[in-house]
């Protein structure tokens, strides 16, 4: 608890210092004056990138089908390399503060309306699904109810984004990377050398739930038992997660304002680059600690799907000291604050420049936003958190909303870049489409009749409807020109 209780204070010490001595315009509080070089920009991109679901979801998932679960992070090290030689270094180039505003300099203020709608919504939904999950951590690791913990994790975010806005959250991100790294590799390690090594992993024990599988991992798209040693023991979801992490480095705000605090264009690119090579080894670090949980406690209860919440936390609580228990639930925090300080971030932007100032009052001065900016901040982080209290299982289940936005920006984005035929028409619908139909397709029951993964519906449909709206409805042409004049 002291230890925990110092990191604690380290981040709002951090926030105040920035606040103090960083924030002068608003850029500084947006974008960290764009400023940043690669050492910073490619930790932050990497804390952003590491969240709930690649840490506790990452582990339980691999408690059951072995080391493909490392595909959970390595498709986000492929979405970064493809972000780094298309949308970074031109988003940078072109100095903006949002995705919408990179869509309405594309394709129009329609399309920008629509695309901060997508957006600001995403974001929020998506936040309340990590002040849920962090507060479930510290819950089970300090015997602490849910409620209060999910209120004191989620106040500390809250507190250093709102006081430090992009210099704190930079800062705090590229402290909590270390850390990450850190605890990770001592749970593995530990775990790995309590169960004799690792070809103890080869042969694990019947897992609670699973026990008609045999003594074998179990493959959850064939159910077929298969090696937890097989890196595509997950077959289909692989391909599902490559888009998912892909569409959203591109489309999400957390990773955009990571991007657009970078000092040039190229350090936009290589930071891309070098976070993507920090990510790898904590992806190994991942499946190996989820294998090493199903050794030491095969009886874990099972949870809903293929995810075994309780393996991270039951791993920590049995084999670590105290002292090293609490680096470990510091290093856990850490993963889960660096996403939301970045999301919380991110919608508050996307309030401010894309609804308050485009659409309300386009002409006032800048130590107005600042104090906006900050106000903004402090209500959004507190509606995520009355949302995570108040229904948690509600955002659990909205949390594809954010997914199915990410995708829903891509194909705009990236055929905006390369296909000059694309317009504003073509762009709405295909946002507007997509996000419908994966949100219809998985709640009608279809997903599983087909075997067919959201997102891999969800693209090539958003694909197709772009393409046939903008050849169909020829107008709006005139944006590519708009655009390329912008651009230089």
């Amino acid at each position: 608890m002291i230890i925990f209780g110092l990191y604690l204070s380290l981040m709002l010490i951090i926030g105040e210092l920035c606040a103090r001595y960083k924030i002068k315009t608003l850029d500084d509080y947006l974008v960290a004056g764009r400023r940043h070089g690669i050492l910073i920009t490619s930790s932050t991109i990497a804390a952003t990138v590491i969240g709930a679901g690649s840490t506790i979801g990452a582990v339980g998932t691999a408690y059951y089908v072995g080391i493909s679960a490392a595909w959970y992070l390595i498709s986000a090290c492929i979405g970064l390399i493809l972000l780094a030689f298309t949308f970074a270094p031109t988003l940078r180039r072109m100095s903006l503060y949002t995705i919408p505003e990179f869509i309405g300099v594309r394709f129009g203020i329609k399309a920008r309306i629509v695309a901060t709608a997508l957006g600001f919504t995403g974001s929020i939904l998506f936040l309340g699904t990590q002040f849920y999950a962090m507060g479930v951590l510290v819950s089970q690791l300090m015997d602490l109810s849910l409620k209060l913990s999910i209120m004191l994790s989620g106040l500390v975010v809250i507190a250093y984004t709102w006081r430090g806005g992009g210099w704190a959250v930079n800062l705090s991100d590229s402290i909590q990377i270390i850390w990450i790294a850190i605890g990770l590799a001592m749970a593995c390690f530990l775990g790995i050398n309590m169960t004799g090594g690792l070809s103890q992993l080869t042969i694990p024990p019947i897992a609670r739930g699973f026990e008609e599988m045999g003594r074998s991992w179990f493959n959850p798209i064939s159910n077929q038992p298969v090696d937890g040693w097989n890196i595509f023991a997950l077959g289909n979801t692989i391909m599902g997660w490559i888009i998912m992490s892909t569409t959203w480095h591109f489309a999400m705000q957390s990773t955009a304002q990571r991007i657009l605090s970078s000092r040039t264009h190229r350090t936009a690119k290589y930071g891309c680059l070098v976070a993507s090579g920090i990510l790898i080894p904590l992806a190994i670090f991942m499946g190996l600690t989820g294998m090493t949980a199903r050794i030491l406690y095969p009886d874990l209860l099972p949870a809903l799907g293929i995810s075994q919440g309780e393996a991270l936390p039951a791993l920590i609580k049995g084999i670590l000291s105290p002292l090293m228990g609490g680096i470990i639930l510091g290093a856990l925090v850490a993963i889960i604050m660096s996403t939301c300080d970045s999301i919380l971030l991110g919608a508050s932007t996307m309030f401010v420049k894309d609804i308050y100032q485009r659409l309300l009052r386009p002409t006032v001065v800048n130590h107005t936003l600042i104090r906006l900016s900050k106000w903004v901040t402090l209500i959004i982080g507190i509606v995520a958190i009355i949302s995570a209290l108040m229904a948690p299982a509600l955002i659990r289940m909205l949390e594809i909303t954010a997914t199915v936005y990410c995708v829903a920006l891509f194909i705009p984005i990236i055929l905006g870049l390369y296909w000059k035929k694309a317009n504003q028409s073509g762009a709405i619908a295909a946002m507007i489409t997509s996000s419908l139909g994966g949100i219809l397709w998985r709640a009608s029951g279809w997903e599983k009749i087909t075997g067919i993964h959201i997102l891999n519906f969800s693209l090539p449909l958003a694909f197709m409807t772009m393409v046939m709206v903008s050849l169909i409805i020829k107008r709006d042409r005139g944006h590519w020109r708009g655009w390329l004049k912008t651009l230089t």
